[in-house]
Parts: C-alpha cells; structure tokens; sequence
C-alpha cells in the first residue's frame, strides 16, 4: 500500500515535469563539508494560486553545481508541499535554505505546472556563494493576472514574480530551521531592471491575486 501509495504521488505531482530536460534536478541534494555557504530565498503565493509547484532552477557558473527551489500551495495530498513558514492575509510562502558549495551561480530557468500544460522561461540572475556566509536573494511572490487564459508563460500580462526585499523576516526564519543559515549575510538581491525579463518586477509592481 505504501508503495502504491508513493507511486500515485510520483505520477500527480512529478511526472507533469518529465517532458523538461531539468526535470532530474527537482531533487536537490544538499552540500554539507566545511566550507558550505547558504542561500536563502523566500517563495509566495496567493491563497487562491492555481500554478503549481514553483520551481527555480540554478547552476554554478562552471556548470558543476546543480539544483532547485521550489514552493507548493500547502496540500494534504502531495508529498511535497511544505507546511508555510509565514501566512498573512494575502500571502502565504516558505522560506528555502540550501548548503552550497562556494562560487558563482546564477538562476537561469524556471518551471510551473497549470491544469494539462507545462510552462517554463530561461533568464540570468547571478549570485555568490562565500563559505560559511549566508546570501540572501530576496522574496519572489509570484502572481496570477485574471484574465481569459495564459496564452504565454513569460508575458508579463499573465503571470510574473515581484521581487521585494524582506529579509528581516526570512533571514530569521532561515537561522531558525534545523541546518540553517550561519554567518554574516550577504544581500543579493536582483535590480530587476537588469534581468531584463518580464518575469519579474519590482516592488512597486501590483500584486492582484489575493
């Protein structure tokens, strides 16, 4: 039972990735020698989200490091959905703390699952890794724009992250958590300006999916 049940999990909650060439990498493994640095990403939603998951993927420059972060609307049925490290009246998310290896990295593709379709965007947003700091990235709030459909996954008309600065809360969260956060932080947050894609924006940007 156990088994059936793990493989019907697999089948509703990964398999929608299998058509993605970065789909092996949705389980990341964690870097635990001495020398480890943490980053520290905070990822949100509306309460009345409808994508599912969030995912993330990095790599370090040299293409030696690989990984995810990734964020679930809490759900009893899938097993990987996480209980929310914060909830406020519109907003629920997590906070992600990943041990990595020290270098240069950078986020360069994005993944998300809505009804039958998969969608996905590729972008370039660096950060560093420094051993035993912490860097933080920032919070990325994604949003759902109503509208008749999402006829493309990155026009800004249909779906993008806000990227904010909200690191008082998740910093303390991130030190908190078993195998957490250590060391001086790091400020990473990117100039959306400078991503140069309509996946993301500012803080200023509205939020319209409560």
């Amino acid at each position: 039972m156990r088994k059936l049940f793990i493989s019907l999990m697999v089948v509703l909650f990964v398999a929608p990735f299998a058509g993605s060439a970065a789909h092996a990498q949705i389980f990341t493994p964690e870097y635990h020698k001495r020398d480890a640095g943490y980053l520290v990403i905070s990822m949100s939603g509306g309460k009345s989200m409808k994508f599912k998951p969030i995912v993330l993927f990095y790599q370090s420059l040299d293409g030696s490091e690989h990984g995810t972060v990734r964020y679930d609307k809490p759900d009893l049925l899938n097993p990987l959905s996480r209980r929310p490290d914060f909830r406020d009246s519109d907003e629920i998310g997590v906070v992600v703390v990943r041990g990595l290896k020290p270098g240069r990295y950078v986020f360069d593709s994005f993944l998300t699952h809505w009804t039958n379709k998969s969608f996905d965007a590729h972008f370039k947003i660096p950060f560093e890794i420094r051993p035993g700091e912490t860097t933080y990235v920032g919070n990325y709030r994604f949003v759902e724009k109503p509208g008749e459909g999402f006829t493309g996954f990155a026009q800004s008309r249909d779906v993008y992250f806000v990227v904010r600065d909200k690191s008082r809360r998740d910093i303390a969260i991130a030190q908190r958590k078993k195998d957490g956060a250590r060391g001086p932080v790091n400020s990473m947050i990117p100039d959306v300006a400078q991503i140069n894609s309509p996946l993301f924006k500012g803080e200023d940007a509205p939020i319209l999916n409560p």
